[in-house]
């Protein structure tokens, strides 16, 4: 029994009605529903393969949302893709108390992509010659790279030695989009080239040290992908009218939380980043499995007087705006909505992702302390299942 195939065009609606009669009939169930949409099958080819249809999940809209950022200036509806009753409702309050404290701040302090290889030599020594070799002729490596791609540039790399093992971790950049495919194919040249130069054991192209789609400390520290950080002062009255409670009660609970974040052992310090950027990622086409890494997030809170200094950084948030699924027309439509489809845009997108996650952060934060969090999901969630 194998999965129904359409040699000429399996993309076509026939190929996907026959997988969805062989799916009915196994499930024992009929399949109305992933079939149906308006969307041309034939445009997600190199997006999916096996396609029987489309998970067709909301999208609901925030703001405006005020964004102070060096690449994203002014006011932005925000599409965001969901099932988890009272999140929209959230973030919009969070951008609304944003806007009204002027708009968040918002710059990106790195921006590049890594891909790690490792290389196997025949002893420690020549692990530390090919460490040596690497230094003086990175400069020939790099030209190699880089000829594979006219967007992606090498930028630098670090090394790291277990034994006869030799970690080597790229960093590129890669212009607008996300990129992991173009610094795969660059850091495969580069290796075969390293290996007709050196003598080598043998070599893989990820050692798992990028590292990719999973949390890690040295992304954390380091950062991957973009490294961006956001900024909002919210003044005293804004706070009591909107948020119902005071600056010194919110930034309370966020260092006392910080401290429960500290002994469960989680990697950052944040309310909810990843439920903005799974919404966002979800909406404007992302790769959702980056979510891992793009959700690690610190907060930090100071009482000035009787207002709130609240910052947000994300070290690693993995994201484009050309490749990948933002030219599918649904997710096209969520990046023209914010003007960040195409070229030139993924620093806009990406301040816009780092504001508005941080709107999301306040509102959870106040409705916590203010008592309203239960009482929010039960009118506006589904905290009791139906059917």
């Amino acid at each position: 029994m194998k999965i129904p195939k359409k040699r000429d065009n399996d993309y076509s609606t026939e190929a996907i009605q026959a997988r969805l009669r062989f799916l009915s009939k196994h499930a024992g169930y009929k399949l109305n529903s992933l079939g149906s949409s308006d969307m041309d099958p034939g445009l997600t080819q190199g997006n999916i393969e096996n396609i029987i249809g489309f998970s067709q999940v909301p999208v609901g809209l925030i703001g405006p949302l005020k964004i102070n950022g060096e690449h994203a200036k002014g006011n932005f509806f925000v599409p965001m893709s969901t099932t988890e009753g009272a999140l929209i409702s959230s973030y919009n309050r969070g951008a609304r108390v944003v806007s009204l404290s002027g708009g968040v701040n918002v710059v990106i302090t790195k921006d590049s992509i890594q891909r790690a290889p490792y290389f196997v030599l025949e002893n420690v020594f020549k692990a530390r010659e090919f460490v040596e070799w690497l230094a003086n002729n990175f400069e020939r490596v790099k030209k190699v790279a880089e000829s594979t791609t006219s967007h992606g540039k090498l930028l630098g790399y670090e090394t790291f030695v277990q034994g006869r093992i030799v970690y080597v971790r790229f960093s590129y950049s890669t212009g607008d989009a996300m990129g992991m495919n173009m610094v795969t194919r660059a850091t495969q040249e580069a290796c075969k080239y390293i290996g007709q130069q050196f003598p080598l054991n043998g070599f893989a192209i990820e050692s798992n040290m990028a590292v990719d789609k999973k949390p890690a400390y040295l992304n954390t520290i380091q950062g991957r992908g973009k490294t961006v950080t956001a900024e909002v002062l919210f003044k005293k009255r804004i706070i009591s009218r909107f948020l119902h409670t005071t600056a010194r009660k919110i930034d309370q609970a966020y260092h006392r939380q910080a401290s429960g974040a500290q002994m469960a052992g989680a990697m950052g310090s944040n309310g909810h980043v990843a439920n903005g950027v799974a919404a966002m990622f979800l909406a404007c086409g992302q790769d959702m499995a980056n979510v891992s890494e793009s959700c690690v997030g610190h907060i930090y809170t100071e009482v000035i007087k009787d207002d709130l200094y609240v910052s947000l950084q994300i070290p690693s948030l993995v994201v484009g705006t050309v490749g990948g699924g933002v030219s599918l027309p649904t997710q096209r439509e969520c990046l023209e909505i914010l003007g960040c489809y195409g070229e030139g845009k993924v620093r806009k997108f990406t301040e816009i992702v780092a504001g508005t996650v941080l709107a999301g952060e306040i509102s959870l934060a106040a409705a916590i302390v203010a008592g309203d969090f239960v009482t929010a999901h039960e009118q506006l969630g589904r905290n009791r299942p139906q059917e």
